[in-house]
């Protein structure tokens, strides 16, 4: 009978909406993450003389704890809440998301009026370890096209793109679907090579997940240069050809109709015959593509001959001016 009519007490108190507006909990919101503990904390000190009651409820009807001369837990908290019986204020431990909502509090002194309070509790889920999975097949410049998809269990408050650590906005060749749980890239580019991480967040918890890419590209054109610059007949020449490639790109040489392989191109004792034109081709084996240029290689000394021997005419044309 005891029981009953303190029950009833109860809810006339928390249907009064006589706790509402009220301040002695010092914090209108306070966020805990599934699993963790929130502190209701008060604005009240303690007196030597015990309250008659303290009665904590959520959502204006679910009672949480009503304490008066015996305690009465409310179902689904029981070795969950810690109350101090001299302030009022509320442990609230093993947090789920279904302990979000709207606390009351309300403390009847002995010989005054009631002390109401209210603050709202909002419980989020800890983000998980994202998961990614990179592409396994082989990244084309100019001619493959990525999704990377950023999964993550619990609350996802902010989910962030990275690429080598800079953020990665929309535009171009990059688009965000799926509340930025995907990142296209359209088409893949060599500056694409890198670390891609995927960070996922909410106020309490941070996580992150990465893929590195790797795009094949090239060959660009060749460079070919030749030491000495200024070969002579005799003269030991070196060709070499280099082309930016992903994986490095192989070579081969063309003169005369005549096949060499590899970057190098030896001359050990440069002859009349070797002068002409060499061309180096790169082949890049994953992108299929090809690129070649042409090399002139010429005597030196035929071009210096040539000069000295027009300087030569030329003087004794202007000798042969100024004798008449």
């Amino acid at each position: 009978m005891k029981y009953t009519f303190l029950s009833s007490a109860i809810l006339v108190l928390l249907s009064s909406g006589l706790c509402h507006g009220a301040g002695i909990i010092t914090t209108d919101l306070l966020r805990g993450a599934a699993g963790e503990s929130v502190t209701f904390t008060t604005s009240v000190k303690p007196t030597a003389e015990p309250f008659l009651a303290l009665i904590w409820s959520v959502n204006g009807t679910t009672n949480v704890i009503t304490s008066t001369s015996v305690d009465i837990v409310g179902q689904g908290y029981e070795n969950r809440i810690t109350l101090d019986k001299t302030t009022g204020s509320l442990v609230l431990r093993n947090l789920t998301e279904k302990d979000s909502g709207e606390y009351e509090l309300i403390i009847i002194p002995n010989g005054a009026g009631q002390i109401p309070g209210t603050a709202k509790l909002e419980v989020q889920t800890k983000v998980s370890r994202p998961t990614m999975a990179c592409p396994t097949e082989n990244l084309i410049e100019g001619r493959t096209s990525v999704n990377l998809t950023c999964n993550a269990d619990g609350f996802v408050s902010t989910r962030v793109w990275l690429k080598d650590g800079r953020p990665l906005v929309s535009g171009g060749r990059f688009s965000f679907h799926d509340g930025n749980r995907v990142l296209s890239i359209n088409p893949v580019d060599r500056t694409d090579t890198g670390v891609f991480l995927c960070n996922v967040s909410n106020a309490f918890s941070f996580e992150s997940a990465k893929c590195r890419l790797m795009v094949n590209y090239g060959p660009d054109r060749p460079t070919i240069v030749q030491r000495p610059i200024g070969a002579e007949l005799e003269d030991r020449v070196t060709l070499h050809c280099s082309a930016d490639s992903l994986p490095k790109a192989t070579f081969f040489w063309t003169f005369r109709n005549i096949k060499m392989y590899g970057p190098l191109y030896y001359i050990h004792e440069m002859e009349d015959w070797h002068l002409g034109k060499y061309t180096c081709t790169a082949r890049n084996a994953i992108t299929g593509l090809e690129a070649s240029d042409v090399h002139i290689l010429r005597d030196s000394s035929t071009a210096i001959s040539g000069s000295m021997s027009m300087m030569v005419c030329t003087v004794l044309t202007l000798v042969g001016l100024m004798s008449f």
